[in-house]
């Protein structure tokens, strides 16, 4: 069971998609002029779908679904930025990112490319492949690689994606524009699935489904309280001010990929902005294609980490920063997807299974407990 994942640009005519064998499902991108505005989800199809079926399909979704793209905003300057990859042993899907991103590289933009606890040679020799400066952080934690990327970068802006994402085209220039305010600290775009070929990869795109915004917004304080940062997008698409990033000390190695507390290191820098002063723009113009996790194994894994990483950074902002609101953001948070996919069962629509939900909240028991762990033994050690 696959579902094919295509786009439909709405001002020419809608067209015959043919499925690709054994597929049972369709899952388009709708862009008006080019930009994103929306998503449907035909499921139980086979063979082809027809612009007739695509039709209704798009009626049926368009209020709840469908944006009129704002008018873009234009960069103060062409000015290329500095893209950072943080990879640990994923050469393919390296490969097929710094494929996507060595365009942006001829026209200027800076290509990192950050090995974090290298066991062998292979990340290094698809890096030698294409225009990226390689670099080797032998300290296991996505967050050391982060910075020491920060700490590499020569731009004013330092964008990041994952090396299982795949950036648009348009990606880099979307991502710059917002930065032409200079209230501006951080912005962040619309992640969408590169392929749906397995159960697991599906799941985890219903698992999703709420984060697949089309539109543009933007997010202060107090507003957006710090604690609520997780709001503002993910780790796979997002980019900063350099000058801001090092005033805060960089990413926090106690948090994300690579450490007990599994994830949040995205979610604690975005709070962090947030309590600076500084805005962050949420534009879907800025899109990356995401290999979801192709097993069950690894999306359980995925989603658990999700609650360790959510609750260890609620927890630092309870503890270190006295952020009364953690309590309620957590709180929120653990009632809010089961909620959420009741009344998506109700109006007949696929919901989260609940076996992940109960796996993001034994993940949120753990979370405190890797928070205390990390802090313990990185107290002989900095930030950055």
């Amino acid at each position: 069971m696959t579902t094919r994942v295509t786009t439909i640009e709405l001002g020419d005519p809608l067209p015959t998609i043919p499925l690709p064998p054994g597929a049972t499902g369709l899952l388009a991108l709708l862009r008006r002029g080019g930009r994103p505005v929306g998503l449907v989800w035909l499921r139980d199809v086979a063979g082809e779908v027809r612009p007739a079926q695509l039709r209704a399909a798009i009626a049926a979704q368009a209020p709840a679904g469908q944006a009129d793209p704002a008018p873009p905003v234009a960069p103060a300057a062409e000015e290329p930025l500095s893209i950072v990859v943080c990879t640990h042993e994923r050469p393919d899907d390296l490969e097929r990112c710094l494929e996507a991103l060595a365009p942006l590289a001829a026209r200027g933009h800076e290509l990192i490319v950050v090995d974090n606890a290298p066991r062998g040679a292979r990340t290094a020799e698809v890096a030698a492949r294409f225009p990226a400066r390689y670099l080797r952080e032998p300290r296991p934690g996505l967050d050391h690689a982060r910075n020491l990327g920060l700490r590499a970068a020569t731009r004013p802006i330092v964008a990041y994606t994952d090396d299982d994402a795949v950036p648009d085209p348009c990606w880099a220039a979307a991502l710059q524009a917002p930065f032409g305010d200079p209230a501006v600290g951080c912005v962040t775009g619309l992640v969408l699935p590169l392929e749906l070929e397995t159960p697991a990869q599906e799941q985890f795109e219903v698992y999703c489904a709420h984060r697949r915004d089309f539109q543009a917004r933007v997010l202060a304080a107090p507003a957006t309280p710090p604690a609520a940062g997780g709001v503002a997008g993910m780790g796979a698409n997002m980019a900063f001010r350099r000058e801001l990033l090092l005033r805060l000390g960089g990413f926090d190695p106690r948090l994300d990929g690579g450490r007990a507390t599994r994830s949040g290191g995205d979610t604690d820098m975005f709070a962090r902005v947030l309590e600076a002063g500084a805005r962050i723009v949420y534009t879907p113009d800025a899109l990356v294609w995401h290999r979801h996790r192709r097993t069950d194994a690894e999306l359980r894994s995925c989603i658990y980490g999700y609650g360790v990483g959510l609750y260890s950074f609620l927890t630092k902002r309870l503890v270190e920063g006295r952020d009364a609101q953690a309590l309620v953001i957590g709180a929120r948070w653990l009632v809010g997807p089961v909620v959420k996919g009741l009344w998506r069962r109700l109006r007949g629509r696929a919901a989260v299974p609940a076996s992940l939900l109960l796996l993001e909240l034994a993940g949120a028991f753990e979370g405190p407990l890797a928070y205390a762990r990390e802090s313990w033994a990185a107290r002989s050690g900095g930030g950055l």
